[in-house]
């Protein structure tokens, strides 16, 4: 039993800070979330595609094992929490421009040791029957799940409640406070909480924070745009991914689409790109006549410039860790569990770099 208990203060209710929240919690830890939002993963994660996945990697990177090791803990998270993936969807189909392209794809990730299938046109004709333009092959990655991660978010923080954690909602955190090089407490709208421990789980925000204190943290924005379309039916069974489209649908019949983003005038707008997908879609898929945009909305993803992720205490004042880095609804997981065992058990794992 430990003689003194740290007060952890998780800013941020996205993916990330969500399931480090749940994974502190189940640890016995005091941790006490905060987000400005209403509800869990209001921020970018609501806006996030939903696609765990290593398909997307590339053998020989330095992330390639780490998404490997992430996509595992989704199955351990299975087991632990069966309610966070009962509406999850398996397997995806992806394509190239040509087939040579598209069986280079596979073997490329079938020597790297991932369980993927190369799949003849007539096999995906008769899994995804809707598809105007069947490819000749596309490989089929059968461990990748489809999920909403603003759900899963909602789920991790539901059950770090139920494990004892505390959370404040529509709080906006307006300063970290320090003395003598360590953490002291956040300032709120009223007043301050102690905390021994802060965990800078917002993204991008993290910046502001923690800029207040004089420090860099490399954190960057990757803008990326997530289409939702009404659908009155069942048009797609996996995710989809080809030369033209990248398309997954939810258990309400909603199709997700999700895009690159850079803003350039009102003709490259999200609403006017939207409706150019909708185009291409209806190109792509043997769509029902109702299907329109619902939505489009962008978010500021938080990347480093090597790509990897960072967790770990900033060296520069005692107390305070960042957990950042994209993509975050393939990492959350995992994340939740390092943080958790570092902070609570001192346990530091290599896998995941740590912040400067």
């Amino acid at each position: 039993m430990r003689l003194h208990q740290p007060r952890i203060a998780v800013i941020g209710a996205g993916i990330i800070g969500s399931a480090i929240t749940y994974n502190l919690a189940i640890r016995g830890a005091n941790v006490l979330l905060l987000d400005e939002s209403p509800k869990p993963g209001s921020g970018v994660t609501g806006r996030a595609f939903g696609w765990i996945n290593v398909i997307n990697g590339t053998p020989g990177h330095a992330s390639y094992a780490l998404w490997r090791e992430a996509v595992a803990e989704y199955q351990l998270l299975k087991s632990a929490l069966p309610e966070a993936l009962s509406d999850a969807r398996a397997g995806s189909l992806t394509w190239r421009a040509t087939p040579q392209e598209t069986e280079q794809l596979a073997d490329l990730h079938k020597r790297a040791g991932e369980d993927v299938e190369l799949l003849k046109r007539s096999v995906v004709a008769e899994w995804e029957p809707r598809l105007r333009r069947v490819p000749e092959c596309a490989v089929f990655s059968r461990n990748d799940l489809a999920l909403d991660p603003k759900r899963l978010a909602g789920t991790y923080v539901a059950a770090a409640l139920a494990a004892g954690a505390s959370a404040r909602f529509d709080e906006k955190v307006a300063a970290i406070e320090t003395a003598n090089g360590r953490v002291t407490g956040i300032r709120v709208s009223d007043g301050t909480l102690k905390a021994d421990v802060i965990v800078m789980a917002a993204g991008s925000a993290t910046n502001v924070l923690v800029g207040e204190l004089g420090i860099d943290t490399g954190i960057e924005t990757s803008p990326a745009l997530l289409l939702r379309y009404t659908c009155s039916m069942p048009v797609v069974g996996r995710i989809l991914r080809g030369p033209r489209l990248e398309v997954r649908q939810a258990g309400d019949n909603t199709l997700l689409v999700a895009k690159s983003y850079v803003e350039n005038g009102a003709e490259n707008g999200p609403q006017a790109i939207g409706e150019r997908t909708l185009a291409v879609m209806k190109d792509e898929l043997d769509l029902p006549d109702n299907v329109m945009l619902a939505s489009a909305e962008v978010g500021d993803r938080p990347i480093f410039a090597d790509g990897l992720p960072r967790l770990g205490f900033l060296p520069q004042v005692h107390g305070l860790y960042v957990a950042a880095g994209h993509p975050g609804v393939i990492l959350a997981p995992l994340v939740g569990r390092l943080t958790a065992e570092e902070i609570v058990d001192g346990r530091r794992n290599a896998l995941i770099p740590g912040p400067k």
